[in-house]
């Protein structure tokens, strides 16, 4: 009998997991799951395959948070799919997104006044978390000032965890009947803000989300808040882990600290290298449209739930060589962080420039960081994401002049 994943909520328990992937990875490559008849894959051939290839991979849900609201566009198929999402890919380019450089590091720079002077603090709460909040929420067209509401509402569709049984057997109502009033609150919210915007529309998002048509018809509310809660997710919870995930790995490895010193321009290449060695994104569900033979012969009836690993498949030592080994010059990295194909996460050049102008402004404004060994960091609980809730550093402080 298989030992089951042991649960995410310290650093030594994350250590546990990659443990448990290493041995699915090596021994159990495609397993099925007896007691949820869920199936999972583990190696990369496998998940990139499970995860590009949605002709046999569907990622329809079976359950829907909210119920009467529209579906996600990380829970349609083609050619549905390509339609919605082409509405909002563009805002999130590399090149479109450039122009929004300039104010991510005035705002990051505003950031760093506030803590230089504390010598320790919570670098989720005082950095990691209000900097992509601020940038999405002017993206949208929304006050900044009404951020804690919005880390309110994804803290509640973050901590929405369901048993692979429940996803299985479509027993999750219950659970979503739960999370009813956070939808009914951004339902009103976003209502309000959409009435607003049709009165008077301004160069954001939502104004554009307004505008935008689908076969000729424009997006009902519906889709349109369904649209906001994925992008208010997309647009931060991204960049929130991968800045707490950077400092855990610099952390442990101070002398790739050092070389980004010496190596600036490596910077790029670093953050490539955490999505990789700790994943942001745990692992992903489909739902197989055919019997499937995977890469080892095992066959996977129709109508199945399989769990592809993405955690496990950036340690995969058939594509990462020495995958153990933090390695911040890796190339190529062909890591599945963000996921692949159609599906790719609609958040990640947001997060990436993020934590390119980010993290070198906090490595030089607060010099020796270091984790508070006398305060570890919190993990959040989630089968498929990994993050930080709190993250205690301690720094030099600044002194005044």
């Amino acid at each position: 009998m298989l030992q089951s994943l042991p649960s995410l909520q310290s650093l030594s328990s994350m250590r546990q997991q990659y443990d448990w992937l290493h041995k699915m990875r090596r021994d159990h490559p495609v397993w099925l799951d007896e007691a949820s008849g869920a199936w999972h894959v583990f190696r990369y051939e496998d998940v990139n395959r499970v995860v590009t290839d949605s002709a046999q991979f569907s990622s329809k849900r079976r359950i829907n948070p909210g119920g009467r609201q529209a579906p996600s566009i990380i829970a349609m198929d083609p050619p549905e799919h390509r339609q919605y999402r082409n509405l909002v890919s563009p805002f999130f380019t590399p090149k479109a997104l450039s122009r929004l450089s300039g104010r991510i590091t005035a705002i990051v720079q505003d950031l760093l006044d506030q803590v230089r002077s504390a010598g320790k603090i919570d670098l989720i709460e005082s950095l990691a978390y209000p900097l992509p909040i601020t940038v999405i929420a002017e993206m949208l067209g929304v006050p900044a000032a009404d951020r804690p509401m919005f880390r309110r509402w994804a803290d509640a569709l973050l901590n929405l965890q369901l048993s692979d049984a429940e996803i299985m057997q479509s027993q999750g109502e219950a659970r979503f009947r739960n999370m009813q009033p956070t939808i009914n609150e951004m339902g009103q919210y976003f209502k309000q803000k959409l009435e607003e915007h049709r009165h008077q529309p301004q160069n954001d998002l939502i104004s554009e989300l307004l505008a935008a048509e689908v076969e000729g018809a424009h997006l009902t509310e519906e889709e349109i808040l369904s649209f906001s809660q994925l992008l208010l997710l997309a647009g931060h919870v991204t960049t929130t882990n991968l800045l707490g995930l950077s400092i855990l790995c610099l952390d442990a490895h101070p002398e790739a600290v050092e070389q980004l010193r010496r190596q600036p321009e490596l910077m790029p290449s670093a953050i490539e290298e955490v999505l990789r060695y700790l994943s942001i994104v745990w692992r992903l569900f489909r739902t197989t449209t055919a019997e499937v033979t995977m890469s080892n012969g095992t066959r996977i009836p129709a109508d199945a739930t399989i769990f592809s690993w993405i955690a496990s498949a950036n340690y995969d030592s058939s594509v990462f060589p020495d995958p153990e080994r933090f390695d911040i010059t890796r190339s190529p990295n062909k890591h599945l962080s963000f996921g692949h194909g159609i599906h790719f996460c609609v958040g990640a050049p947001l997060a990436r420039l993020e934590a390119a102008i980010a993290l070198p402004m906090i490595l030089e404004q607060l010099p020796h960081l270091r984790c508070d060994p006398n305060d570890p960091c919190e993990l959040f609980e989630s089968g498929f994401l990994l993050g930080t809730k709190r993250l205690p550093v301690t720094f030099e402080p600044a002194t005044s002049r």
